[in-house]
């Protein structure tokens, strides 16, 4: 039989959608896409372009995957600018807890950066976050600091935060007769998955046409494909788990079989909160459970 994990059948006109966090991970990170990312973040910081593409580099301990058979694995991406550190998020779906980890890890790096002795008059933390399905407003770039409550004062001015409506441009492109700027291309770029409208887009623009290539490396790399693969499946069993398990909850009330619900659930990751919700089981049970291997 053959392992559909391992040889994924793979249209030839479909790219993988390029928010997937290990994908987007690794073309932020190519030297290829520098550019166009120096040109985002200039954006929302008082550098110029040319000023982030000479001086911007990456502080993550480990790096993307750029090769085939390169097996490294990629850190959250955080990058220097003359002292001011930037951190950047891709939000494919809208997840409170994402949201929240995301807030609380900037504010982690805030806090590291005073606790070091940074001039914070004259450095920006700084988290731009790529939101494919949550939008702010109409604007393309929503910037979010620390104001009093009439706006009138703003504290800690070097603490900020970014939130890319990428939704907004998509919008635009598939409305006919609207032209979408360089840096729209790039967001419109990182969502749609067919082959032939990334080229098209990228058509006439040097920039934009090294993106399209690395998006296509990538798309014949097949250490990403099959982690792409992977991954959504094991999302999608987790879900159809889930699901058997509310139903044999429901069907049969006995202890002994929520136990042996709870048993399951440990064995493929289930949280203990979900599981007692599932099963009606206290948290301290299962959490008994879990400790003692029953």
């Amino acid at each position: 039989m053959t392992n559909l994990l391992e040889k994924p059948i793979i249209d030839e006109n479909k790219y993988m959608n390029s928010m997937y966090d290990r994908i987007f991970k690794s073309i932020v990170q190519n030297p290829n896409f520098r550019k166009l990312l120096s040109l985002i973040i200039s954006e929302v910081t008082d550098f110029s372009a040319s000023f982030i593409y000479e001086n911007l580099v990456f502080v993550n301990t480990e790096l993307p995957i750029g090769n085939k058979g390169d097996r490294g694995m990629i850190t959250d991406i955080l990058a220097y600018v003359d002292g001011s550190i930037i951190n950047i998020e891709a939000n494919k779906f809208f997840k409170l807890s994402s949201i929240g980890k995301n807030n609380l890890y900037h504010h982690k790096i805030a806090y590291e950066q005073y606790k070091r002795g940074k001039d914070v008059d004259d450095t920006v933390t700084l988290q731009i976050n790529f939101n494919m399905i949550r939008t702010f407003g109409n604007k393309l770039f929503e910037v979010f600091s620390m104001k009093s409550e009439d706006g009138t004062y703003r504290d800690e001015e070097n603490f900020k935060r970014v939130h890319i409506n990428m939704a907004n441009p998509l919008k635009k492109y598939y409305t006919i007769g609207k032209e979408l700027s360089k840096i729209e291309k790039v967001l419109v770029m990182f969502q749609i998955t067919n082959k032939d409208e990334v080229w098209k887009l990228a058509k006439g623009d040097e920039d934009l046409e090294a993106m399209a290539k690395i998006i296509d490396d990538i798309n014949k790399d097949e250490e990403i494909i099959g982690a792409y693969y992977k991954d959504e499946m094991d999302e999608w069993m987790k879900k159809i788990d889930i699901n058997e398990a509310k139903d044999e909850g429901h069907i049969e009330g006995s202890k002994e079989k929520a136990l042996a619900i709870a048993r399951n659930s440990l064995e493929i990751g289930l949280d203990v909160d979900v599981i007692s919700k599932i099963t009606g089981l206290s948290t301290e049970d299962i959490e008994k459970m879990k400790t003692e291997g029953l």
